[in-house]
């Protein structure tokens, strides 16, 4: 009885069509698990590289809030306003310049954070 299952067309058929695709299966895990390891290791040098463009970013910040908290500081704020004093009188250049550096930093990797989130 069991002989004549096995010779069966149909059970063939169901046989074969499990077999390929537990096969296809296998074959699919296995690419996505090469892909993962691949993007894994994009990612790091990803890191990696722009480890130094996160150094940038955060001293920016610290030279921006230091310079926020100074006006706060009661000896501080008599150097502040000759500072602003001064700055009145600085070349579009000059600002174009600190634009550009703050901009370079915070916009394009702000733009780079914001587009990896929508993927």
């Amino acid at each position: 009885m069991w002989f004549a299952l096995l010779k069966n067309p149909l059970t063939k058929l169901i046989a074969e069509k499990t077999i390929g695709a537990v096969t296809h299966k296998l074959k699919k895990d296995a690419i996505l698990k090469q892909k993962e390891l691949d993007h894994a290791q994009n990612v790091d040098v990803q890191s990696i590289k722009s480890a130094d463009q996160t150094w940038r970013d955060e001293w920016l910040c610290v030279v921006f809030s230091l310079i926020f908290i100074a006006h706060f500081i009661g000896p501080l704020q008599e150097y502040m306003l000759r500072g602003w004093e001064i700055l009145e009188l600085a070349s579009d250049y000059f600002w174009i310049i600190i634009l550009t550096i703050v901009g370079g930093s915070f916009g394009s990797s702000g733009i780079t954070k914001f587009l990896k989130k929508k993927k």
